[in-house]
Formats: C-alpha cells, sequence, structure tokens
C-alpha cells in the first residue's frame, strides 16, 4: 500500500469546494458548532466571553451557508457600524484568506455586501446606524453579534427580525455576544428563551484552547480580580451590574423586606413619589418613613405608559393604591394628612395642576438640581440601610439592583424591563422630600391612663364619641375594668 501524502493546501481547497469549513475552528468553537448544529429550533444563542472567537465562528458560519445554498439572503448585524471595519470584516478577510478563485465572494463596499458566485448574498449592517437594515422579504440566516450591546434588541428581534422570516419558516436567527453591562438588558431574555428550547451555550473563558492561565492571571488582574464584577461578566459570562455603571453600587438583596406595621404605623407619615412619562414609564411608588428605624419601608409600587394613559386613568390608579395600602386610618393623624405628602417631577406641570384641581390630588413638584447630587443622597440611604422594599415591589427591586448609567454617565440608560429605570427617578424624588427630623409619635401614647390620649377633655358623662372612634382608629384598647366615664 501507497502513503500518499496530501498538503493542507490541497486539504483546504477540498474542503472550501465542500463547504465545510470546520478545519478553521479550534476545539471549544467545535462544541459551539456542535450544539448549534444539534439544535431543532430557529433561535440560536450563544453567551461567550471576551477573545473567544464568537465573531470568527459567527463569520464563519455565514459564508458556509452561502457555500451550501444558492441565492441565499443572510444579514450580518453588528453593534456598532464601527464594528464592522475594525472586527468583522477583518474577520471576513482572515476566513477567506484561503479560499479559491473560483468560488471566492465579492465584498461591495458601498452596499456593505459579499456576493458569492452562486447569487448568495451577506450584507453587513451596523445596527446602531441602521436598525432595520436588517429587513428582508425573503432571509435565510440572521445572525447578530454582540447582541448585548444593541440598546434597542427587543424592538429588531419582534419587529424587523421574524416579520422577515415570514416566508422563510426555516430560518435560523443566531444571537452571539459576551454578557451586557447589566442584567436588565433583553439579551438575558432571549438566553433564557433560547435555553428552554434547547438552543443555547454558555462558553467561558476557560473553555478557549488558545489562553493560557498565566493570560487569564493577566486578564484578570487588569480587570480588577477574578472576583470584580467585570472580570466574572467579561470572562466568566455572568450577568453582573458593571460596578462601574451601576446607579446604586451599594443596595443589597438583604433590605427586601416584609416589614409588620408596628404600633406606631398610624402615626408615620404616608408618601406618593411619582416619576412621569409617556415614552417612558410613570411610575409610582408608595411608602411610609418609619420613624423608629429612621428608615423608608416602600410598601407598594405601580405604573402606567402609552397614549391609553390620561389624567383620570392615573388618579384613579393612585386613589385606588392610596385607599388599598391606607384606607382603614383617618384622613388626619395628628394633624397631618394621609398621605402626609405626594411628590413629582416638575417635567408635566399641567398634569399636575389638572390632578389638584379637577380631582382632589395634590402633588407637590420636587425641586432638581445635579442629578449625580440626587443619586448620591440615595446612595447614603442604601448604605446605611434606610431603605426597605416590600418582595412585591419588583420594579423598584430591579432598578435598585440593575440600574446602570448610559455611556456618559450623564443619565439612565434604558432597558426595555424597566424602561427609563423610572420606579428608581421615583425613589430619588422620595428621599429629596421626605420629612425626618419631626417625631410623628404623639408623647401621650402607651399610657394607661385615659387622660394620656384624651388630653385635658374635662367631662362628667361618657366618652365623647369622636374621641372613641379617635381611640378604635389608633388601635388603642381599654384596660380591663376601665370605665367610660369621668369623677369629678
Amino acid at each position: 500500500m501507497v502513503d500518499i501524502e496530501i498538503s493542507d493546501e490541497v486539504l483546504a481547497e477540498e474542503c472550501w469546494f465542500r463547504g465545510d469549513l470546520e478545519y478553521k475552528l479550534h476545539s471549544a468553537q467545535e462544541v459551539l458548532e456542535k450544539t448549534y448544529r444539534n439544535q431543532k429550533g430557529n433561535l440560536f444563542v450563544a453567551n461567550c466571553s471576551r477573545q473567544w472567537g464568537k465573531s470568527f465562528w459567527a463569520v464563519k458560519t455565514a459564508i458556509e451557508f452561502c457555500l451550501n445554498n444558492p441565492k441565499a439572503q443572510v444579514r450580518y448585524g453588528a453593534a456598532f457600524h464601527t464594528d464592522l471595519e475594525e472586527f468583522i470584516i477583518p474577520a471576513f478577510d482572515k476566513i477567506l484568506d484561503d479560499c479559491p478563485e473560483d468560488i471566492k465572494p465579492k465584498f461591495n463596499t458601498q452596499k456593505s455586501a459579499y456576493t458569492f458566485k452562486n447569487g448568495a448574498r451577506i450584507k453587513l449592517v451596523g445596527v446602531d446606524l441602521k436598525p432595520d437594515g436588517l429587513r428582508g422579504n425573503t432571509l435565510d440566516l440572521i445572525i447578530g453579534d454582540e447582541v448585548g450591546f444593541w440598546s434597542n434588541l427587543d424592538y429588531i428581534y419582534k419587529s424587523v427580525i421574524i416579520p422577515s422570516t415570514l416566508h422563510r419558516p426555516n430560518c435560523k436567527i443566531i444571537l452571539v455576544s459576551t454578557p451586557p453591562r447589566t442584567p436588565a438588558h433583553e439579551f438575558v431574555d432571549y438566553c433564557q428563551k433560547a435555553e428552554a428550547e434547547g438552543g443555547y451555550v454558555k462558553l467561558d473563558i476557560y473553555t478557549n484552547p488558545l489562553i493560557t492561565e498565566a493570560d487569564i492571571d493577566r486578564m484578570a488582574k487588569e480587570l480588577g480580580g477574578k472576583d470584580s464584577t467585570s472580570f466574572r461578566r467579561e470572562c466568566l459570562c455572568e450577568f453582573v451590574t458593571d460596578s462601574d455603571l451601576a446607579i446604586i453600587p451599594e443596595w443589597k438583596d438583604e433590605w427586601i423586606q416584609e416589614i409588620e406595621r408596628d404600633e406606631f404605623f398610624p402615626y408615620y407619615d404616608k408618601y406618593v413619589s411619582m416619576d412621569m412619562g409617556v415614552k417612558d414609564l410613570t411610575a409610582m411608588t408608595y411608602s411610609y418613613y418609619d420613624f423608629k428605624r429612621a428608615a423608608i419601608v416602600i410598601e407598594d409600587e405601580d405604573e402606567m405608559n402609552g397614549p391609553s394613559m390620561n389624567t383620570e386613568i392615573l388618579v384613579g390608579a393612585i386613589k385606588k393604591k392610596e385607599k388599598d395600602l391606607w384606607g382603614n386610618f383617618p384622613s388626619i393623624v395628628q394633624g397631618r394628612g394621609v398621605p402626609y405628602r405626594r411628590i413629582a417631577d416638575n417635567n408635566w406641570p399641567i398634569l399636575i395642576q389638572d390632578m389638584s384641581t379637577l380631582h382632589s390630588l395634590t402633588f407637590i413638584q420636587t425641586t432638581k438640581d445635579n442629578l449625580e447630587a440626587m443619586i448620591n443622597e440615595l446612595r447614603l440611604w442604601v448604605q446605611a440601610g434606610r431603605v426597605i422594599v416590600h418582595p412585591r415591589c419588583k420594579k423598584t427591586i430591579g432598578c435598585l439592583k440593575y440600574g446602570v448609567w448610559d455611556e456618559k454617565k450623564k443619565q439612565f440608560a434604558r432597558s426595555t424591563v424597566y424602561g427609563h429605570f423610572d420606579h428608581l427617578a421615583a425613589l430619588v424624588y422620595l428621599v429629596r422630600n421626605v420629612v425626618t427630623g419631626t417625631n410623628p409619635i404623639p408623647p401621650t401614647h402607651g399610657y394607661e391612663n385615659h387622660r394620656a390620649w384624651l388630653g385635658n377633655i374635662k367631662n362628667k358623662g361618657k366618652i365623647t364619641k369622636n374621641a372613641q372612634t379617635i381611640a378604635d382608629s389608633l388601635g388603642i384598647k381599654k384596660r380591663p375594668g376601665f370605665t367610660t366615664s369621668f369623677k369629678k
């Protein structure tokens, strides 16, 4: 038997003509490839670490698909238009370096598209400049690169990608990315969706055979250590909030508590705080200031948005929530209203005026100065454990845990789940306007002598009806043997 040696060049050329480019992958990328090939649904999501080669694999997949499917239409979306020249096109160049000229695609710079000789085509799109650029009447494969950094992933997926697959029920959708800077990003939702459908893979930096332990140690040191949020997110593919962009990095889940109302609760000042919006959420928090704990307790929350929202609907929702929470108490306690104060931002003065004059629902407009200063005030409260949130307040908790600044750290970022982190804004207004210096507990509370809570009332007969009503509303019970008459 004669051994025949075949050069690498000849083998590579044969692979190209067969449309099989798996020889270009490292061992971990082969795991990614196998998972992708075995998934049965249309959506495939890969959560991979930095420097792993996920874009290389995605580009290889697009080219391979076109080689095997004449006239195929492929869209390849990058997070930023600049990524096309910096990362994506160089990946195409590297893969196509040994492609035979007979089948090598041509790149049209003006159209940002690779056209193959069999009629297949790959169009490149920077979704930051052209979010609708992934549209197509008959698409066969759609790839989203670094979708964890797309600011409008949910819109693009539901309003651009899915409609483009209407006439191609077998169209594959591939989303690859490193975890975003906050778990509030839609990428997390699509990871969960794909995992439930058997089309998800997570590959951290330790699975990359091209990176040594020394490389990992050096990267960890640069990122602040292996316990840092940056290393955990960028290298371990964990969904954690970027500590550098976190709005309230001091928040801890230990402050999610269901506080039992104590004997002083009827006296505590109740608050409603609201951040108004139409495009963004109108978010409301309902709370009280626990003087004994020196803490704000968020008891409930609410939200609404969209064109269906109007003054009457908003007022009705607020009044209902106030009644549900505090309707069993008098409207005036110790000379202070229930709620004691309603606070709103000062962006919609006409709406605030309408609520007051037409619906007898009065809000004060909060003062605003430097946003960072207002946030720092809340951070100090949180750090001191002075903000307690009921477990049912999911949006408030999510905003405290996952709220992040935008890239310039000038305003809050946006999230499909939490909007403009509007519940956090409502909490900021609350902290700015809460009254902490006044002791709401009357000095006579807790005295056994009935004169302690009746004051200096002199009455030869029975307790007045008004006094008894106040006592009942505050939960004051008569002592055994207590009589309801007065002696001279």
